[in-house]
């Protein structure tokens, strides 16, 4: 048996019946998860670093964000984080309205709790440490955690603006994806350098490094479903592990005073 640990799912998620059917799917897979808590990257919100949304919710958010056990985990992943290194902290920036548009819509009941994250400026390899950090906290906690991540693959703004086809992003997406399904990702900053210029690979994949930072490499990658439009490639991909599969940190941490959810 496998169990879901990870998504990702496009900021624009109507208007295309191949992403409609494969959000159906997802919708399914967080149902059979029954994750306590879900972790959002969100590629809309780019952080100086590593951050952590604040608890209290945006006005309006109904019981998205309201739930004890995100208070603990916010803070338990700072402590990790900073025990890895990275400079970690709390912002007052939860989630853009599109993450939160499209959280409401694979969740619809808004009982689930949810911390959101930035995706710092930093290096796949610290990124991807980041993303440790979470299993990490996750563990310690006891939560079943699922990671979401928001975000296109390749998005060419001006291109996306006239309308046109910028045939570098379609080529871009698929790479990335026929590498996701590959290797898991351990392929994904291998692409050629030029192609990569050419399609505006969507926060150089940076969401996308933190998001593999929470699956490690026993990952098993599925694609559910993709679109691509003028100046966007996006897909729904499903990250599952075997049961009873372990990610280990790879630092060393002592979390023993850190709080447990109420």
């Amino acid at each position: 048996m496998r169990n879901l640990v990870a998504l990702l799912v496009p900021p624009e998620i109507s208007g295309d019946k191949s992403l409609a059917d494969s959000i159906q799917n997802v919708q399914s897979l967080l149902a059979a998860a029954r994750p306590d808590l879900l972790v959002a990257i969100d590629a809309g919100w780019r952080s100086r670093a590593f951050a952590v949304g604040q608890v209290e919710p945006p006005r309006g958010a109904g019981g998205l964000y309201r739930n004890p056990s995100v208070r603990a985990m916010a803070q338990t992943l700072i402590d990790t984080a900073i025990e890895f290194g990275l400079p970690a902290f709390a912002e007052d920036a939860p989630l853009t309205q599109e993450t939160a548009d499209v959280l409401r819509h694979l969740w619809p009941a808004e009982d689930l709790p949810v911390l959101a994250l930035g995706v710092a400026t930093a290096s796949p390899a610290l990124l991807q440490e980041f993303g440790q950090a979470i299993v990490a906290s996750g563990q310690h906690l006891g939560l079943r955690v699922v990671t979401i991540c928001v975000g296109a693959i390749a998005r060419d703004h001006q291109a996306e603006h006239d309308r046109r086809e910028n045939p570098a992003v379609r080529k871009f997406g698929e790479e990335v994806l026929e590498r996701l399904a590959r290797s898991g990702g351990e392929e994904l900053f291998e692409i050629d350098g030029g192609l990569w210029v050419q399609a505006h690979p969507e926060t150089d994949l940076g969401h996308l490094a933190l998001l593999l930072g929470t699956t490690g490499v026993e990952t098993e990658c599925e694609v559910l479903g993709r679109s691509a439009g003028p100046g966007v490639f996006s897909a729904t991909v499903a990250f599952f592990r075997a049961e009873g599969f372990q990610l280990a940190a790879t630092r060393d941490y002592d979390a023993t005073d850190h709080p447990k959810p109420l």
